[in-house]
C-alpha cells in the first residue's frame, strides 16, 4: 500500500510501524484477525425469466429477425433455434430424419410438419432449453403453430410472439443490398416482392392464431433501436 506524508511511526491494532521517508511503499504482515473486509463484490447477472418462455420471432426476409433473435437469446441465456439450420444439419449428417426430409426437398415439396416436429422434440430436450428458447422464423403455418402448442403442453411454457414490422420499400432495399453482398443475381425486384407477399400471407394467419400474444416492434429503425424496443417488452417477463 502507498502511504503519502507518513509520520515517523504509527500503530495498527497495537502493532508499531516505523517509516523513513514520505511516499514510501510499506509492506508488513499482521495476524489474519487484525483486518476485516465487510464490502460485497457485485457480479453482473444475466436476466432471469419468471417462467419458462417460448419467444417466436416473426418477420419478413431482411426484417432483422435473425439478428435480434440471436441477441435476445444471448442476453437471456436461452437457446436460439432456427429450424432451417436444424433441418440442414440433419440432412448433412444423413440422419433418419434428415433422409426423410431430403426426399421432400429433392422433389421440390414442402417438408411436412411431422418432420419438423421430430427435429424440434430432439432439440428442445437439450439443457439450454430448460428455461425457454427462441424459435426463429417458425412456425410458418397454422398447422405448425398447433404442433408447437402440442409440444408445449408438456413444457407448459408461456408463448410470446415478437413481430418485426418493416416497410416494404425498406425490405426491398435491404434484400437488394444483401443480394449484392452475397452475389445473388437471381434476386430480382419481382422475386423479392413475391417473397414479401408470401410472408405477409403467413404473417396474417399467425397473427390471427396467436392474438394478444403478439407484440408489434417497429423494425424500420437501426439494430440498436429495434433491440431497445425488444428489451423493453421483455422486461415484464423477468424476475
Amino acid at each position: 500500500m502507498l502511504i503519502s506524508k507518513i509520520s515517523p511511526s504509527f500503530r495498527v491494532n497495537n502493532f508499531n510501524f516505523g517509516a523513513q521517508r514520505q511516499n514510501q511503499r510499506v509492506s508488513f504482515l499482521m495476524p489474519y484477525d487484525t483486518v476485516s473486509f465487510t464490502g460485497k463484490v457485485q457480479e453482473d447477472k444475466k436476466p432471469e425469466l419468471k417462467e419458462k418462455t417460448i419467444y417466436i420471432f416473426l418477420g419478413a426476409p431482411a426484417s432483422g429477425k435473425g439478428t435480434q433473435a440471436k441477441k435476445l437469446a444471448k442476453e437471456l441465456g436461452i437457446a436460439h433455434i432456427s429450424t432451417g439450420d436444424l433441418l440442414r444439419e440433419e440432412v448433412k449428417n444423413q440422419t433418419e430424419v434428415g433422409l426423410e426430409a431430403q426426399k421432400y426437398m429433392d422433389a421440390g415439396e414442402l417438408v411436412p410438419t411431422n418432420v419438423f416436429k421430430a427435429i424440434l422434440v430432439k432439440r428442445i430436450a437439450q439443457d439450454d432449453c430448460k428455461n425457454g428458447f427462441i424459435l426463429d422464423g417458425f412456425p410458418r403455418s397454422e398447422e405448425q403453430a398447433v404442433m408447437v402448442d402440442e409440444l408445449n403442453k408438456k413444457e407448459n411454457a408461456k408463448i410470446k410472439v415478437i413481430k418485426l414490422s418493416v416497410d416494404e420499400d425498406k425490405l426491398v432495399d435491404r434484400m437488394r443490398s444483401r443480394a449484392l453482398i452475397e452475389n445473388r443475381t437471381d434476386d430480382t425486384p419481382e422475386k423479392l416482392k413475391t417473397r414479401i407477399a408470401n410472408y405477409n400471407a403467413v404473417r396474417d394467419i399467425l397473427i390471427n392464431y396467436y392474438g394478444d400474444k403478439v407484440v408489434d416492434i417497429d423494425g424500420n429503425q437501426d439494430i440498436e433501436g429495434v433491440e431497445s424496443q425488444i428489451t423493453k417488452t421483455v422486461q415484464e417477463d423477468l424476475k
